[in-house]
């Protein structure tokens, strides 16, 4: 949030009550997404007046303070004559040095006072985009607080989804999307730090400063329980550590993410996609593309958010605040830089939330729900290829599991032998291949308790060795199933699944199944 000279610096106080008052209710954080999303559209309406007029606008203070320099080098000039000569110079075709003299004064004034009011209109522009990203930013990292949430908010907007058949599932996935890409990037980032390095002396410096203690904290775990990822234990941050880390790292890698596709509501975007903006593009016109989004983002970047222009106690406050505002952009736009590179430390932060929400939350008009199980196996095949950092691959796909957050699974109850079915709905699996769900259905009748439960992979049906090797029949589970052992969750959302029971936990699991390392 942009503030004066007064409150520039956040006061831990002050930060600490906004933390205090995070929504633990399912709803509030619903609500809280759907805030996010007309906060994020805001944003973007007002980047689309940016790209129409920043050109010209920029162009014309250009303009303005060439003429102004122009007049005041003619000014200087003159006096100079004056003091060493003791009289004004003639001037070709002006009979009165002193009258030309006023003249271009008068002019110089009326061109400064120009530049005045439209740089006044641009600061003005720039601090109300700046105060909006801010803040966006803020709330959502505000919100975005231990391993349960992340989980919560995650499958919450992957489960809000319109059905493939709804005619506006890519208008309103393109929507949710920059703000899933952002809770993924801060909690791949949180992983990457957590269990590995980085070479970037930006996130090194100030990682040093943050962490001091050698205690193993994360952002994944809250007060008074244990987050297990490749079976390593987690405590949490304290107050002040957290306030720290999210101020200096997180804030501005999650406003890169959120505007990592900015530049895509531009003119010249807009002109290459025509009438339909959801088609698939051929090889030539993604490239053009490309390009046009990596400049007319780092332009908003730059240009239309920038550093804002506040009220400073001191020039010793003034260089602090712009040395680290600076700092800061000067980060941002090089994570969105390295977005072009194969295997980059900081665009792979960006890069892999991005593949993984192209599938979640596909833009695409044409879509089959299956498609978002094949998530895993790209990147995982990207991995291999070394399109992206290996460590990253395999720290995100262990966050993740192989089925994603909302996705619904049938399995065989371990104690009945019945087909049921679950919903995915927590980060963090022990196994990738064993997600930690909701039981939805009890002897295939609606069924919501608050316990999780854990399916193994020979209790899971979206294995085929696992039908193989069932009780039923393979007649019976194609005629009943036609070969479709995953299912659409979002389709009975809120309708047959209020999400307020969904995600009401009693801190319990329950495996499904034994763990066998043979099935794996």
């Amino acid at each position: 949030m942009l503030l004066d000279s007064k409150s520039s610096s956040s006061s831990p106080s002050a930060a600490e009550e906004r933390l205090s008052k995070i929504p633990t209710m399912v709803s509030e954080i619903s609500r809280k997404i759907s805030d996010f999303r007309r906060r994020y559209r805001a944003l973007v309406d007002n980047a689309e007046v940016f790209f129409c007029h920043y050109l010209e606008e920029y162009q014309s203070l250009e303009s303005l303070k060439s003429k102004i320099n122009k007049f005041q080098d003619q000014v200087d000039r003159i006096v100079k004559y004056q003091k060493e000569t003791g009289r004004y110079p003639l001037i070709k075709g002006q009979p009165s040095t002193q009258r030309y003299l006023s003249r271009i004064t008068a002019k110089q004034g009326m061109y400064e006072d120009e530049y005045r009011v439209l740089e006044g209109q641009l600061n003005s522009a720039r601090n109300q985009r700046y105060e909006t990203l801010d803040h966006l930013t803020d709330e959502i990292l505000d919100l975005l607080d231990g391993h349960q949430i992340f989980s919560q908010f995650l499958g919450t907007i992957a489960l809000s989804t319109p059905s493939p058949e709804d005619k506006v599932r890519h208008i309103r996935n393109e929507k949710y999307k920059p703000i899933y890409i952002t809770a993924l990037t801060i909690a791949l980032f949180e992983e990457v730090r957590y269990r590995g390095s980085f070479t970037s002396d930006f996130l090194n410096e100030r990682l040093k400063q943050v962490f001091t203690s050698e205690a193993k904290m994360s952002l994944m775990a809250t007060k008074g329980e244990t987050v297990t990822s490749t079976n390593m234990f987690r405590n949490p941050m304290s107050a002040e550590t957290k306030l720290a880390y999210r101020e200096k790292i997180l804030k501005p890698l999650a406003k890169a993410a959120l505007l990592q596709s900015i530049g895509m509501h531009s003119p010249p975007a807009k002109a290459l996609l025509g009438k339909d903006r959801y088609r698939v593009l051929d090889q030539l016109e993604r490239k053009k593309l490309i390009a046009i989004v990596e400049k007319k983002t780092t332009d908003f970047l730059k240009l239309g958010i920038g550093i804002p222009v506040i009220r400073y106690e001191s020039r010793e406050h003034k260089e602090s605040f712009e040395r680290e505002e600076q700092s800061q952009l000067d980060f941002m736009l090089k994570t969105l830089s390295a977005l072009k590179e194969s295997n980059s430390e900081l665009g792979d932060l960006l890069r892999i939330p991005m593949t993984y929400a192209s599938f979640l939350l596909s833009t695409k008009k044409e879509f089959d729900y299956k498609e978002i199980y094949r998530a895993y196996g790209v990147l995982e095949e990207g991995m291999h290829r070394k399109t992206y950092r290996p460590e990253y691959v395999q720290y995100f796909l262990e966050m993740v599991g192989r089925f994603p957050l909302g996705s619904g699974i049938y399995f065989v109850q371990e104690d009945s032998g019945e087909i049921e079915r679950a919903i995915v709905s927590s980060l963090y699996p022990q196994h990738v291949d064993e997600p930690i769900c909701k039981q939805i259905t009890r002897r295939q009748i609606q069924f919501l308790c608050q316990k999780e439960i854990i399916v193994t992979r020979q209790t899971n049906f979206y294995f085929e060795k696992t039908r193989n090797e069932s009780h039923y029949d393979k007649d019976y589970l194609k005629a009943r199933y036609k070969d479709e052992f995953t299912w659409n969750a979002a389709e009975l959302w809120e309708f047959q699944i209020p999400a307020i029971e969904f995600w009401k936990r009693d801190g319990s699991r329950k495996r499904n199944g034994t763990f066998n390392p043979d099935s794996y």
